[in-house]
């Protein structure tokens, strides 16, 4: 049985609404609605698309 695990953490702008910042399953991560914020500074991380994406999922990444 896969093992779930709930995403909560400060690192992360707070979900703004019913649902989770993202789920942890085995060796997959779910997320839904993510911007690519700066949690220090509340604003927009600028750059390439890969940069973008790094800023989305590097607290999940580091969460697990």
């Amino acid at each position: 049985m896969a093992k779930r695990r709930v995403i909560h953490t400060a690192q992360a702008p707070e979900a703004i609404g019913p649902y989770s910042q993202g789920i942890c399953c085995d060796h997959l991560i779910f997320t839904a609605g993510q911007i690519p914020l700066d949690p220090h500074t509340g604003k927009m991380v600028e750059g390439s698309f890969e940069d973008q994406v790094y800023q989305v999922l590097r607290v999940p990444l580091e969460f697990q």
